[in-house]
């Protein structure tokens, strides 16, 4: 079984709240449940493998609704070059260069630092089972509550390149893909590239 570090806000509460892993969960419109396209999302990935050429980090916002019942997808996260070369060397105290967050929205919400409205029960899920290149990246792993969740997903090197540039709004496309959590799957989504505040 492949597995993801998951670490959530109040946990027990998420054990009721999650309906994202009951069997009557509806997905977002535009999903699809085929067990043909589940097979193929990020068919016969193993192990870890990191080979970027450039330097390309941040956040990518699914720039769709890409939730089941009350559980949406906030973003994928992405670490710099120099982190993701210390995990995969094994250096202590360093993490999983992939990163993805999920909010529970029927939770309370609050305000940060920066005024955003944010939920107070949020997944953050690191997977350990990972390929990324210069073509794309692609990720599995499995979930207690939402069950196995796969990606596979290519770069828009035009889009990547204002992301870098610190252009979010010409970047709506820098990622697209498929990802699969639990018997649900979300296909060609497109990623927004951000490199955050």
């Amino acid at each position: 079984m492949f597995r993801m570090t998951v670490c959530s806000v109040f946990a027990a509460l998420m054990v009721g709240a999650c309906s994202g892993a009951e069997p009557g969960a509806q997905p977002a419109p535009g999903s699809q449940q085929n067990e043909a396209v589940t097979e193929t999302v990020a068919a016969g990935l193993q192990g870890q493998s990191w080979s970027l050429s450039s330097e390309l980090f941040g956040y990518f916002l699914p720039q769709e609704d890409v939730s089941i019942g009350t559980i949406q997808l906030d973003h994928i996260s992405l670490s710099m070059q120099w982190e993701a070369e210390a995990y995969m060397n094994g250096e202590a105290d360093a993490y999983p260069p992939i990163g993805l967050s999920f909010d529970d929205t029927s939770s309370p919400t609050g305000t940060g630092e920066l005024g955003n409205t944010y939920y107070e029960v949020t997944h953050w899920i690191q997977p350990d089972m990972f390929a990324v290149n210069d073509e794309g990246m692609q990720f599995a792993g499995s979930h207690d509550l939402l069950g196995e969740i796969r990606f596979s997903g290519t770069w828009n090197r035009a889009h990547i390149d204002e992301m870098m540039a610190g252009n979010p709004q010409n970047a709506q496309q820098a990622l697209t893909g498929t990802l699969m959590v639990g018997d649900v799957v979300f296909s060609d989504v497109a990623f927004q590239g951000w490199l955050g505040d």
